[in-house]
């Protein structure tokens, strides 16, 4: 029972620490400065329409950022978020047209995603 709890609170704190830091990726990744990201994050962290738990940054271009982000949604269920956001006069944006949104169900038996789109 204890190896259960420590495992449990384990994967929190995992989870938790992998939180505030998405994963960038990209061709123009090495582009983005820290102002860059931080504005990124700030405008999502706005947006009503989207989850603010970020993921995943994919730099696409000089001025346009992929963004995958969400998680766990319900016991059985993952939800993510995908869109994209340009920097248009020095300032980044979320381009509200591009928001999908995918839900993954969870096997409950192996803990793993089944995917339902």
């Amino acid at each position: 029972m204890k190896i259960i709890l420590v495992w449990i609170a384990f994967a929190a704190f995992a989870a938790s620490a992998n939180a505030g830091s998405p994963e960038i990726r990209g061709p123009y990744a090495n582009r983005l400065s820290k102002a860059d990201l931080e504005q990124i994050k700030s405008v999502v962290s706005k947006e009503r329409a989207v989850n603010h738990a970020l993921k995943k940054i994919e730099a696409v271009a000089a001025d346009k950022v992929h963004i995958q982000s969400g998680g766990r949604f319900a016991v059985d269920q993952d939800k993510y978020y995908e869109f994209d956001v340009y920097k248009r006069a020095g300032a980044w944006a979320i381009d509200l047209n591009s928001i999908q949104i995918s839900i993954e169900q969870r096997d409950l038996r192996t803990n793993g995603p089944a995917f339902v789109r």
